[in-house]
């Protein structure tokens, strides 16, 4: 019987070491991080570039006008980059596949830090 509590105690303390490794080595996510990981990474890998960080670049809009930026198959938001020749790949990110099943969750993630939305935006 003390063989079998001690076996016991070994394998509790051996499963709180390995969760307080896991929780040491995961990522420190603060209070305004987002749940929309998704969104964020489609928007990290096409604007951020230009745009800066998600809750920089969320912030260029309301929610509402980023729901007008992004109808109409993103007529406004092609519109707006179309003068600038380097954005010549940006226009096409908006006319492709990729963007027709990114775009919605992308513009939740910008209306997420939409400067008239509750997530107030770290400061850099």
């Amino acid at each position: 019987m003390a063989l079998k509590n001690k076996l016991l105690l070994l394998l509790s303390i051996s499963a709180l070491l390995l969760t307080l490794n896991a929780s040491a080595n995961s990522k420190n996510r603060g209070a305004y991080a987002t749940k929309n990981i998704e969104g964020q990474n489609h928007y990290l890998k096409r604007c951020s570039t230009c745009h800066g960080e998600g809750n920089r670049g969320g912030n260029m809009a309301s929610i509402s006008e980023w729901k007008e930026l992004f109808a109409n198959k993103a007529m406004e938001l092609k519109d707006l980059h179309s003068d600038d020749t380097e954005s010549v790949d940006v226009v096409l990110y908006f006319e492709s596949k990729d963007f027709k099943k990114e775009s919605e969750i992308m513009m939740k993630f910008l209306q997420e830090f939409a400067y008239d939305s509750d997530n107030i935006p770290t400061c850099n």
